[in-house]
C-alpha cells in the first residue's frame, strides 16, 4: 500500500458529502513528512472564499472521522486552510474562478514576444486562455502556461 497515496484518496471520500453539503470546494490534499512529522494539509476554498470558521469546523468534523474510522497509520498534523489568494492556477476550475479578474501568467515560450502576461482574464477555453490589456487581447496556449496567478493589488 502506498500510503502517501491512499490517504488523500481515502480523506476525499470520507469528506465529500461534507463538502458537498457546505458547499465548500477541496482544492488539493497534501500528505507528506515535514519537521514535525507526517502532515495531512487540506487547502479548500468557496465562491465567496472560505472563512475561518468554515476551516475549524471542516478541521473538527475531519478529526472526528479519522478517529471513527481510523484511516490514519500514524501519528500526523491536521491543517485546513485557504489555499490563498496568490495560488498558481492549476485545475478548469482555478481558470474558471479567475474569469473577469486580473491575472498575470509566465509562460514556457514567448506568446506574442513576451514570456510574461499580465492583464484581464476575458475567457478560455480547453485549449487556450484569453487575457486583455490596453484594449489588446492575447490568446495563449494552456500548454504553454508555466504559471498562472491572480494579480494582487496592493
Amino acid at each position: 500500500m502506498d500510503e502517501l497515496r491512499e490517504i488523500p484518496d481515502r480523506i476525499k471520500d470520507l469528506i465529500a458529502p461534507y463538502l458537498e453539503a457546505n458547499g465548500i470546494e477541496l482544492v488539493e490534499i497534501i500528505y507528506r513528512r515535514e519537521q514535525p512529522g507526517m502532515v495531512l494539509r487540506l487547502l479548500v476554498d468557496t465562491p465567496e472564499g472560505i472563512r475561518i470558521a468554515e476551516c475549524e469546523a471542516l478541521n473538527n468534523y475531519l478529526s472526528e472521522a479519522l478517529d471513527q474510522n481510523d484511516v490514519m497509520g500514524e501519528h500526523f498534523v491536521l491543517e485546513v486552510s485557504s489555499p490563498g489568494l496568490d495560488r498558481p492556477m492549476k485545475t478548469d476550475r482555478d481558470f474558471e474562478r479567475n474569469i473577469g479578474k486580473e491575472i498575470e501568467v509566465t509562460t514556457y515560450e514567448p506568446v506574442d514576444g513576451r514570456k510574461t502576461h499580465e492583464g484581464l482574464f476575458v475567457g478560455m477555453d480547453k485549449e487556450k486562455i484569453v487575457i486583455q490589456a490596453n484594449d489588446v487581447s492575447t490568446v495563449i496556449p494552456r500548454g504553454s502556461i508555466a504559471v498562472a496567478r491572480q494579480r494582487i493589488k496592493f
